[in-house]
């Protein structure tokens, strides 16, 4: 027998078949195998389009792991693949032998579809109840993925879930798009894609109504597009068999996915190639997944919804303190945070059995400044002075505050009157340093303070009260003594 008589003897022989001639390297499908990837009527460009992609790493099977040189090498190796081609890609498992027919070698891979939702099938593997258990498996196994997601996690879990459903269907893309608010614009934001097939994602960002109008108008009236031949969509569907044909699909599913009543966008499959009769039960499985994707973005919508008004709410309470606490004009603590900081501060030195320390401050001749300078001017003086304040207090629970009018207070906390008085030399440098204008001063040209320093070692029989009638006498002593200095009580 000749070499043709070696290919028509694989020809005739009803398992879908892929060989190879090691001595002529000449590679040979029988229409068994070109009916299982719809090329019968295109052999040679079905041969040359032919590659093999590793079902787990989806790296491309090439030199010394393509299939043909593994199963040559190891005869009766079995193995799942993804096999691309110019006309359908499937998911396949291949199991390879050599054989001799006429002093020719070959190595002959038997091809089986590996995909398990086939209804169509009579084996009991793939029988009608044993796929939808298996789907069933597949949608409880997605469904607990995305019970507990985050934002975090959430765009890879979506695209580890289409990818899922695209291997168990056998589909060469599976994606999830999302409109806008306007719905005027639409986003390809998760995507699988099978190993072989390129990704159009990149490309389909800020897609509008206009662009897809037939699409729009069904996916919007009845939830579901569903093309098993692109090309025999309408005419007035001519942008949409543009698209599909650049991106090379031949048959297209897609369904409408809503939140709240709303609808949110689209979950879709396709296959490249070849025509597909899309039956009940794909459109029924891509509805369940697409209603899982639906309930964990309304969740989540939900979610960040709560987190949002309770951001919004802390934040508003915040502010509500800040205010409650703050003085107007300079910022620093009022009054009211002044009585609770001092109060605190002494239970806390009674506990620890510690000293607390207060410095009472007063802007020297402050009515006269306000008097040749304007109130204008007198705030920025105050403003000036209460930063200085608060930049002088260096330990955390040290506080600087505006007592009242040009009156000022810093509670020191497990401070001894000796480190108190640091506090003050401090706090008059830098008030110094600011060398506010003060012209018509009786005393100085700049802008000068007065301190009284107060030091006390906590205990049940100190007040807030009288700390601060202590550092008082102390403040009116520096301003009997001349101002502009610190007096200690």
């Amino acid at each position: 027998m000749s070499d043709i008589d070696d290919k028509e003897l694989f020809g005739q022989l009803p398992a879908s078949l892929l060989c190879k001639n090691l001595d002529s390297g000449e590679l040979f499908a029988n229409q068994t195998c070109l009916a299982l990837f719809g090329a019968e009527s295109a052999s040679e460009d079905f041969l040359q389009h032919l590659e093999f992609y590793d079902a787990d790493t989806r790296q491309l099977l090439k030199d010394t792991t393509h299939p043909f040189v593994t199963c040559a090498q190891n005869p009766n190796l079995k193995i799942q693949v993804r096999i691309t081609s110019n006309t359908r890609n499937l998911s396949c498992v291949i199991q390879g032998n050599l054989v001799d027919v006429n002093d020719q070698r070959w190595v002959v891979l038997y091809v089986s579809s590996a995909q398990n939702n086939d209804l169509n099938g009579s084996q009991t593997e793939n029988s009608p109840l044993s796929n939808h258990l298996m789907f069933n498996r597949l949608l409880s196994g997605i469904s607990s993925q995305l019970i507990n997601v985050s934002t975090d996690n959430l765009d890879s879990l979506i695209e580890e879930s289409l990818g899922a459903f695209g291997v168990f269907c056998g589909v060469d893309r599976c994606y999830l798009f999302q409109f806008s608010e306007n719905k005027e614009f639409m986003d390809n934001t998760h995507e699988w894609v099978a190993p072989g097939v390129q990704s159009f994602k990149a490309d389909l960002q800020g897609v509008t109504t206009d662009d897809l109008p037939y699409f729009n108008e069904i996916i919007r009236r009845e939830h579901v597009f569903k093309v098993p031949d692109v090309s025999g969509l309408p005419l007035v569907a001519t942008l949409e068999k543009q698209e599909f044909e650049r991106e090379r699909i031949r048959a297209v599913l897609c369904v409408a996915v809503h939140i709240n009543g709303e609808l949110f966008g689209f979950i879709g499959c396709d296959i490249i190639g070849t025509p597909y009769q899309w039956r009940e039960h794909d459109v029924r499985y891509l509805k369940l997944i697409g209603e899982v994707l639906s309930n964990t973005l309304k969740n989540l919508s939900n979610k960040l919804s709560l987190e949002r008004v309770t951001a919004q709410l802390e934040s508003a309470n915040k502010r509500l303190t800040y205010l409650a606490n703050s003085d107007g004009l300079t910022g620093i603590a009022n009054r009211r945070q002044f009585d609770e900081a001092l109060e605190k501060a002494i239970n806390r030195g009674i506990r620890d059995k510690k000293s607390i320390s207060l410095l009472m401050i007063d802007v020297d001749h402050f009515k006269r400044f306000n008097d040749s300078f304007g109130h204008s001017a007198g705030d920025k003086a105050l403003k000036k002075v209460a930063r200085a304040l608060h930049d002088c207090c260096s330990q955390t629970d040290d506080l600087a505050a505006r007592y009242g009018g040009e009156e000022f207070s810093v509670v020191l906390p497990e401070t001894s009157e000796e480190q108190a008085q640091h506090v003050a030399i401090k706090i008059m440098d830098a008030i110094s340093a600011l060398a506010i204008p003060f012209a018509t001063s009786p005393d100085n040209n700049v802008l000068t303070v007065s301190i009284g320093v107060a030091a006390q070692t906590c205990s049940t029989n100190l007040t807030g009260n009288e700390l601060i009638t202590l550092a008082d006498k102390a403040l009116y002593r520096a301003k009997d003594g001349g101002r502009n200095r610190i007096a200690v009580y």
